[in-house]
Formats: C-alpha cells, structure tokens, sequence
C-alpha cells in the first residue's frame, strides 16, 4: 500500500477518515501496520501491502456472499482459464471483449482516477490502466483474498501500479465522491445486500462519473430457446435479471444492453452533477 493511498480512504463502518499506523516500510510503500478510525475506534490490518478493510467482519456477512467468498478462494488460481476458455467456445476473445463492452464505456481519459469493484483475478486493469495512463490512478477492490492476489501478481508482471484493497462493495472504503469512472462486473448477481452496493457505488464517483455494471443474465427471449433452457440448468445465476429497480436517485444517463452473445447484461450510467451525498 502507498503511503498517500490513506488519502482517498475512510473507515468502511461509519465513514470516518483513517489515521496510517505504519509498522514496515519499503521506501513509500507500506508493508505492515494499521489504518485507525478516530471516530469509531475501529483498526484494520495492513499486511503484505495489503489493507484488509472488509466490514462486517467475514463471519458476519450475508450466507449467500460467505458461499461464494468461499468458492472464489478454492477457484482463484484456475478462474483465469476457466473464463478464458468459456469466452472462447462463445467465439470471443476475453480482452477484446473485455476493452469493447467493459471498458470502453467507461470513456476513460488520461489522468483519470478510476476504481474496480470486485476486480476478481484483475482482468480488466491491464485495459483501464492503458487508457488513463501513467497520470492517472488505478484503485481496485475485492472481498477474496485469493482472487485479489492473482489480481496484484498479474499486475507487477505487467510493471503497472495500482491500489490494492480487501473490501466489501456494500461498505466502500473510499470517501465521497472521489472517482471518475467506476467498474464493476461479475458480481451483483450475488451481493448480499445489492441495493447498498450500489448505493456506495454512487456516493463514491464524482459528480457526472460514469459507472458500469453488469453481470450474468439472459437477453429475454433467450431463455425460452433450447440453448437458453440448457444453460439455465447448468448455471442458474443466468436467471438473474438487471437489478434496475434497485438502482439509487442521482443518476443520470442510464442504458441497459446484452453483451457476449445476450448472455450478459450491462447497465451504464452516471452520476448526477449535483447530488446531495447520503451515507448508507
């Protein structure tokens, strides 16, 4: 963890801002300590570089968000080819897939500073990271410590910087409206509490930041073909539906669309200019 990272920080709990207790350094970069909120008198772990700024503690999250916590820690090292080899039988190729339908989007410029929720094994942070450039900055979350560090090996192959963080989407350890443009895919359909997370991931973008979201479902009519009903029996989070109804006040611009032969949706929107902050 950068040193100057804690200024874009806040205590996950109560939004308080966090005070950086270093005990290793290397240089600027953190190796071990503590972020303490003064407000809540809560701490959080810094270790290997990594701040741990989940909340609620593990234990206390919803079933459904514990269950796949677990299955995305047994399946971190292989998730990589697993999607890489079902985006090749859709005859996609997963970056050119990924730059056209996620991150495009975004409209990301130079400079920009721009956040990934639930970044998984951090696919997609090669593709954002070449748009903003080295003037921008990259922050990146994720509830599974597995999945994050295939994320943050993959990206020091690469030699590209990024800001590293366990956290819980429905409790953002960021402060307001800080990002520019913000990207999460691959995981609402299962979010305990979908509705805050989404809320938290408005209050943290700018005012008129653009954000995407999307996630496994299927373009209606498509579940009615043969194929459709095949797919619904092996993975039944393809039933989901785009949580539109669930989606905070103070956006503008919204779009819904299908992506990798309809078996994704996607929702685009941003912020409003004005919007009056609310902490959830």
């Amino acid at each position: 963890m950068n040193q100057n990272a804690v200024e874009y920080l806040c205590c996950p709990a109560c939004k308080g801002e966090l005070e950086l207790k270093p005990e290793e350094r290397e240089e600027s970069i953190v190796v071990s300590g503590r972020l303490g909120c003064g407000k809540c008198d809560r701490e959080y772990e810094i270790a290997y570089g990594l701040p741990n700024l989940v909340h609620p503690e593990p234990e206390k999250l919803p079933d459904i968000d514990r269950q796949f916590l677990d299955q995305y820690q047994r399946i971190a090292a292989s998730y990589d080819r697993i999607i890489r080899l079902m985006m090749l039988a859709g005859a996609l190729w997963e970056p050119r897939a990924r730059r056209r339908d996620l991150v495009a989007p975004l409209e990301l410029k130079p400079g920009d500073l721009v956040l990934e929720v639930g970044a998984g094994t951090g696919s997609s942070l090669p593709l954002i990271a070449d748009r903003i450039g080295r003037a921008g900055k990259l922050f990146a979350m994720d509830l599974s410590p597995g999945m994050l560090a295939v994320a943050r090996e993959k990206m020091a192959r690469k030699g590209i910087p990024a800001e590293f963080g366990l956290g819980n989407a429905g409790y953002l350890p960021y402060r307001d409206g800080l990002f520019d443009a913000i990207l999460h895919f691959g995981g609402i359909n299962t979010f305990g509490e979908k509705e805050r997370a989404l809320a938290e991931i408005v209050r943290v973008a700018r005012p008129g930041g653009k954000i995407v979201i999307g996630d496994e479902g299927l373009v209606p009519g498509k579940e009615k073909t043969r194929f459709g009903r095949w797919l619904l029996k092996q993975n039944t989070l393809y039933a989901n539906k785009p949580p539109m109804d669930l989606l905070p006040d103070g956006i503008t611009d919204v779009d819904l669309r299908w992506i990798w032969r309809g078996l994704f949706y996607v929702i685009s929107f941003r912020k409003a200019e004005t919007v009056e902050e609310r902490h959830v």
